[in-house]
């Protein structure tokens, strides 16, 4: 009857270990595709599969789309814009103490690259060198 109880508790004691291996993620997105408007002060949450859904929706025919997204709790961002059916454009802003000079990461990608990018960014890991940047400057 003793090992029985044992094997139940350590049956037990793995579950919980494995329920709290699974982080909650504060991950919010922003999107405009001309149609569809979702904007950063809206603060609406997102999954990594949400957010491969909305990238497949955005519309690339429309030249002033992007999709961005903002990661609450560590305070990275990564924004993107369709330039084709499967190539993409990704910038990371480079800000100072919270503050944005114009200054950022820019670098492109196919879709499974920056898919396979953000899926790092959506597990909070390393995920900047997943592709080529370059600093540049955005002038207002």
């Amino acid at each position: 009857m003793k090992r029985l109880i044992q094997t139940q508790i350590q049956s037990d004691s793995q579950k919980l270990e494995t329920a709290t291996d699974v982080k909650f993620q504060n991950i919010i997105y922003y999107y405009w595709d001309g149609k569809k408007t979702v904007k950063q002060n809206q603060q609406v949450g997102i999954d990594f599969l949400g957010a491969v859904s909305e990238m497949e929706k955005l519309d690339h025919t429309f030249e002033k789309n992007f999709i961005g997204f903002q990661n609450c709790s560590t305070g990275e961002y990564v924004q993107l814009v369709r330039l084709g059916y499967g190539s993409w454009y990704a910038d990371v802003p480079i800000k100072d103490r919270g503050n944005w000079e114009g200054y950022l990461w820019a670098g492109y990608g196919n879709t499974k690259t920056i898919t396979d990018m953000l899926k790092l960014f959506f597990e909070e890991v390393s995920w900047f060198d997943s592709i080529s940047w370059k600093m540049r400057r955005c002038t207002q």
